[in-house]
């Protein structure tokens, strides 16, 4: 019996021995990964052979002859930034450059690259065999010198219109696309972030911007003054037009009432001119008729009727009876008014 478990020790330890020599051969992606096998010596395949295995996969290959690296594809960042608390590296980490016009701008710059997964073997041989190596041995400086050349372009004033600024970050991430492409990494954004001068240029900018400030106040307190003016105004023209209204609606009653007044005067002159002329067409035919024959006694009794119209007593003063005026009067026009006598015709005398 102890002899049977004594040769079974030696075969669990080669299975053993086996089995760890077939792991060390086995390698695995994950799915934002990418796997290089590297051959490390000449056995069927020449040294330095490499291939790219896919993502999401377990590979197997032969141990100690060959090397397995495993890069992301997935997309990485790049923060240089002044900020000590962020960024990729302890410290400040931001990108100087000095303008045409001689002033130094410290600028936040975030680069988004990722590896492309056809190039992968070409960086893991030539870059780095991880994004970390990668990143610091080839994305940070050429990314930090491209910024340079391109932000070199423009003055400190164009730096703060901010379509001249994005163009600039436009122009600096194709350029180092350019420069990383031929090493199988791609660059997907670049993001110029927080940007800073130095203090005197700071605090001359600052000044600047407080005086334009202050200009900008007192253009805004003179437009509001303007329009309170300019509200006041209307105020008064709209008063002036209703006084102007008023004015015009009493000068319109009174004109009416003028005309009115006009009117009826003309009409009552009219009417007293009509009566004037006859009362002269009267006269006139009453002094026709009296220079006819029978003048007189028209006259006579035109008095008649005129004191036919009062009642005249005559008293004397020795006797208390009294004679009535009107009877006489009457008598007497009737009288007046009975045709003249007319004397009969003496006869002739008859001859005997």
């Amino acid at each position: 019996m102890s002899g049977t478990s004594g040769r079974a020790r030696p075969f669990r330890a080669g299975v053993a021995l086996l089995l760890a020599f077939a792991l060390s051969g086995c390698g695995a992606t994950t799915s934002t990964e990418v796997g290089v096998r590297t051959r490390l010596v000449w056995f069927f395949e020449k040294r330095g052979a490499q291939e790219v295995y896919p993502p999401g996969g377990v590979y197997f290959f032969l141990p100690l002859i060959n090397s397995w690296n495993t890069l992301p594809i997935s997309q990485q960042n790049l923060l240089m930034t002044a900020n000590e608390n962020e960024g990729d590296r302890l410290g400040r980490d931001d990108i100087t450059f000095k303008t045409r016009d001689g002033n130094n701008v410290y600028i936040d710059v975030n680069v988004m690259w990722r590896v492309d997964p056809k190039k992968a073997d070409y960086l893991v041989s030539n870059v780095g065999q991880s994004a970390l190596e990668i990143k610091e041995r080839l994305v940070r400086p050429l990314s930090r010198s491209v910024v340079r050349d391109v932000f070199n372009e423009i003055t400190s004033e164009e730096y703060y219109q901010v379509t001249v600024k994005n163009r600039m970050a436009l122009n600096a991430k194709d350029q180092l696309s350019k420069e990383l492409a031929p090493f199988g990494v791609l660059v997907d954004q670049l993001q110029v972030q927080q940007h800073r001068f130095d203090k005197e240029y700071q605090d001359a900018i600052n000044a600047q911007k407080q005086a334009e400030a202050d200009v900008q106040t007192l253009i805004e307190q003179q437009k509001n003054m303007a329009s309170q003016k300019r509200s006041e105004l209307e105020g008064k023209r709209s008063e002036w037009n209703k006084r102007l209204e008023d004015a015009l609606g009493e000068a319109g009653r009174i004109k009416n009432e003028a005309d009115g007044y006009y009117q009826t005067k003309t009409n009552l002159a009219k009417a007293t001119i009509a009566v004037a002329q006859a009362e002269a067409e009267g006269v006139r035919k009453e002094a026709e008729a009296l220079g006819k024959l029978g003048g007189d006694a028209y006259v006579k009794m035109q008095v008649a009727k005129q004191f036919a119209q009062k009642k005249i007593l005559i008293v004397p003063a020795s006797n208390v009876s009294t004679m009535n005026v009107n009877d006489m009067v009457k008598t007497l026009l009737g009288r007046a008014s009975a045709p003249p006598a007319v004397e009969p015709a003496p006869t002739p005398e008859t001859k005997r």
